[in-house]
């Protein structure tokens, strides 16, 4: 009788050993490990990635590299402080595609609550770093290069940004400085506002912010229809009236999980706005304008795929793609007036 009850006990043992080995070669996976296929996704093209916090339980295994961001020389001091470039520049001299922080609340994050750590943990913004994506585990960052506009080139982007509108031939690229001018992956939203009311706005994405300007403003005069035009007159003397403000999207990320609390958590204006792709086609919530009521994001997401005519139910539909993205906007505070820069890291 021992004798079968110690056999029993030996196969059970190398059943579950068994079994453990398959789970983690993703041989077999948990039931609910499919929560984590768009995470999966965004790890697969990755070499390498820093974990903070650990994996969450029942995440399939993966190709990618998953190294302990305690173990990083520079990192886990970086984590601790207040510079989000700092962290930035550690992963990239440690050749890292990525940091892969616990977001659960079951991080101690090393360092105060003003640290990196602590604000990556709880989804704030931090210059430096951009999540690509989010759920309610986990958020994967990567190394971004903060968004700046000095207020010369404020004026200077809305000035030709109005001159154009009002008819005026496009200029060359050559008369942006050359920070505007940079190569570099960048989406612009130009917004023609009455009052504060957005009358009309596009966005274009473009290899540099004075070619994504230039492809928006053409957008705007393209889409000056007769019933704007009926309302308010030829877009050149609709714009002696009304103000303008562009918006520099950045920090854009997927999110992962769809429901109010986590789009609360992670998405609350005025720090965030919100959109989703569907069939190739990005929609998105303008960014609340200083002194602006703060929409909330479920509502805002809710109130666009009506809008949008999409069917039910609407953004929690699986072909959607939902995102969070930041925006530094320049705004005029009167028509031709002082352009204000709001947003900065």
């Amino acid at each position: 009788m021992k004798k079968a009850l110690w056999i029993i006990a030996a196969v059970a043992t190398l059943l579950v050993v068994a079994l453990g080995a398959a789970w983690r070669g993703g041989i077999i996976r948990a039931p609910w490990s499919s929560r984590y296929d768009r995470l999966v996704e965004q790890l697969r093209d990755r070499g390498a990635v820093a974990v903070l916090g650990g994996t969450p339980l029942g995440m399939p295994s993966v190709e990618t590299a998953l190294r302990d961001a305690d173990g990083i020389p520079g990192l886990s001091a970086a984590l601790r402080g207040e510079d989000g470039a700092a962290v930035g520049a550690a992963l990239q001299r440690a050749h890292l595609d990525g940091l892969l922080v616990r977001v659960d609340g079951s991080l101690r994050a090393p360092g105060p609550p003003s640290s990196v750590a602590a604000r990556l943990a709880a989804l704030r913004p931090v210059a430096g770093m951009s999540a690509v994506f989010l759920d309610e585990t986990t958020a994967l960052y990567e190394r971004d290069e903060p968004v700046t506009i000095s207020p010369e080139d404020a004026r200077r982007l809305v000035s030709v940004a109005r001159l154009v509108l009002s008819g005026a031939a496009a200029p060359s690229e050559r008369i942006f400085p050359e920070s505007l001018r940079r190569a570099r992956a960048v989406e612009v939203a130009l917004v023609v506002r009455d009052g504060d009311a957005p009358l009309l706005w596009r966005s274009t994405r473009g290899g540099s912010v004075a070619r994504a300007l230039l492809d928006g403003s053409f957008a705007i005069i393209n889409r000056w229809s007769t019933p704007l035009q009926d309302r308010y007159g030829r877009l050149r003397d609709a714009l002696l009236t009304r103000r303008i403000s562009i918006s520099l999207f950045h920090d854009k990320g997927v999110l992962g999980a769809r429901t109010p609390e986590f789009l609360r958590r992670a998405a609350s204006a005025p720090a965030w706005s919100v959109g989703f792709e569907r069939m190739a086609s990005w929609e998105y919530v303008l960014p609340t304008l200083p002194g602006g009521a703060p929409q909330d994001p479920a509502t805002a997401l809710r109130t666009l795929a009506t809008e949008r005519s999409l069917p039910a139910p609407g953004y929690l539909r699986p072909e959607v793609t939902l995102y969070r993205f930041r925006a530094l906007q320049l705004i005029e505070r009167e028509p031709f007036g002082e352009v204000q820069i709001v947003g900065e890291p």
